[in-house]
């Protein structure tokens, strides 16, 4: 079976507030999907219902052709990985062993596996620098290089590439398509539009915590639909090389 996820008419609500609403989102094999919309659309929370941190007040979640509740802590971790967006580690541990932890699920240490995310990521140079001790950008690359390490068919990627400049940050996308081009199903949440039309092989737009496009890049990311869901008017062009399409606000007269 080729890895999938999906959620089916998710609604949740926490602190009294409707967060998602009758959300439906497939993640499938052999892609990359982009979650885009603005801040408090919901992006978030929908990976994390797919990570199953969080429990849908309504609907349910699918992993691998299961309810992903009817899989253990373990069999999920074997099937999927997810890299959240803060990363919360206070003991003094080695990069190599923060991406080790990655291989935790499968009972081995992995070495193999370890040394060839580690140079995927450009991390083998810091293997013996302490966690901590990195930048920003460096502990989103360890990290990343973690959730490889697990070696799933899914991977749920929370703004992977925030902290990184622009050379990691196609790094790490370029990693996510190498991924889905070996079948696996990649959920990449993005803040930069153009980052997601340059990259993934579909997008969904979130807003007020539902789906309200979703599809190829060119299809999708339109002006109207964009100046609409973003409250801010944007223009949108085919890139003169790729044909891919460029996001950016508007910056004429309004």
């Amino acid at each position: 079976m080729k890895p999938e996820m999906f959620c089916e008419n998710v609604s949740v609500r926490l602190g009294g507030q409707e967060i998602l609403r009758d959300l439906d989102l497939t993640v499938k094999s052999g892609e990359v999907l982009a979650l885009v919309g603005p801040n408090g659309a919901g992006k978030s929370t929908a990976l994390a219902v797919l990570a199953g941190d969080v429990a849908p007040d309504a609907g349910s979640v699918w992993l691998d052709g299961k309810p992903l509740d009817e899989w253990s802590a373990r069999e999920t971790a074997q099937r999927r990985a997810v890299l959240l967006q803060r990363i919360t580690l206070s003991f003094p541990f080695t990069v190599a062993e923060v991406i080790r932890m990655g291989r935790a699920p499968w009972d081995d240490d992995g070495e193999d596996v370890v040394a060839e995310v580690m140079a995927q990521t450009e991390m083998t140079g810091f293997a013996a620098r302490k966690f901590t001790t990195l930048s920003g950008g460096e502990q989103a690359r360890a990290a990343l290089a973690r959730v490889l390490a697990q070696r799933t068919g899914v991977l749920l990627l929370d703004e992977p590439t925030a902290a990184l400049d622009i050379r990691h940050s196609e790094l790490v996308l370029r990693t996510a398509a190498a991924q889905a081009s070996l079948g696996c199903a990649v959920l990449v949440v993005l803040h930069d539009l153009g980052m997601a039309g340059a990259h993934a092989d579909r997008v969904a737009v979130m807003s007020d915590g539902s789906i309200v496009a979703d599809g190829p890049p060119d299809e999708v990311l339109t002006e109207g639909l964009l100046s609409e869901v973003y409250r801010h008017r944007v223009e949108v062009f085919a890139h003169p090389r790729t044909g891919r399409p460029v996001v950016l606000p508007w910056r004429g007269e309004q």
